[in-house]
């Protein structure tokens, strides 16, 4: 029998609390349904009153979930609790997330694209200050405004992606709305710009962007290559692994999104 609104997280938190004690591994696994929300906070809230803000060992908590999960999927997440999706999400995604993982995938026997489908929603990752976010689809608007310290690889963002971003590092695999980077003031980011549009789609006003072809930017690309290979290793993605076996070709079409104010020798030390 499906859970009601109230009696995910009441069960998640009973499940885990031996974890608590003990701090061995555990993998758990439920189904989630829209009327699920915050799913994960509250028991993020438990490890940060428990453990401090440096949380758990990484992979203490592992959910693994089925469904489409309501509004504010994993908030506050904290250091050590990994959430799984397989399904979709709504708006929120990850906001305030200080730490953990947070993997989401079309179901394993879906046949569409998933760089052409949305899978999360609006405004996700806001304010995040840690951890990482993989999300096989496309997000909706406002993707991490805010964002201060944590790594997320998306396949396509709406309108006003990283917006007053402040730290960390997002990867955007396909398109992105217009204004890209409004306010953005640290961090960086990587677009895939196979069609050629971004120029026009980003806001000129405090960022600037470069290719990263050519030796000096040799770091810049093992950089992205590893992150992209590992999205697509918890992922699944076929489209993660088109462009890794093209990577000369999407290496080409790729843009790194930086402050004008920081040296572009710099971001990848600072996001260590």
């Amino acid at each position: 029998v499906p859970f009601d609104k109230g009696e995910l997280a009441e069960r998640i938190m009973k499940d885990v609390l031996p974890t608590l004690t003990t701090r061995e591994p555990v993998v758990l696994t439920y189904t989630i349904r829209n009327v699920h929300r915050s799913i994960g906070a509250r028991l993020s809230g438990e490890i940060a009153r428990t453990f401090g803000a440096k949380g758990l060992a990484d992979k203490t908590v592992t959910l693994r979930l089925h469904g489409s999960a309501g509004q504010s999927l994993a908030a506050f997440n904290a250091p050590g609790l990994t959430i799984e999706l397989e399904g979709d999400a709504n708006d929120y995604v990850g906001k305030g997330m200080a730490g953990g993982r947070i993997v989401i995938y079309p179901p394993r026997d879906s046949q569409f694209a998933s760089d052409k489908a949305a899978i999360i929603g609006n405004t996700c990752l806001y304010g995040a200050t840690g951890g990482t976010l993989y999300a096989a689809g496309l997000a909706g608007e406002r993707f991490a405004v805010r964002n201060g310290g944590a790594l997320a690889v998306v396949e396509g963002v709406g309108d006003h992606g990283c917006e007053y971003m402040t730290g960390g590092c997002v990867i955007v695999l396909g398109e992105t709305g217009l204004n890209f980077g409004a306010g953005m003031t640290g961090g960086f980011a990587f677009v895939y710009d196979k069609a050629g549009v971004f120029a026009d789609r980003y806001n000129h006003e405090l960022i600037d962007i470069h290719r990263i072809t050519g030796e000096a930017m040799d770091a810049y690309q093992v950089f992205l290559r590893d992150r992209v290979s590992e999205y697509g290793e918890a992922t699944g993605s076929a489209h993660a692994r088109a462009l890794l076996a093209a990577w000369s070709e999407t290496a080409g079409h790729m843009w790194l999104v930086k402050p004008k104010a920081v040296r572009i020798e710099t971001l990848l030390v600072e996001s260590e």
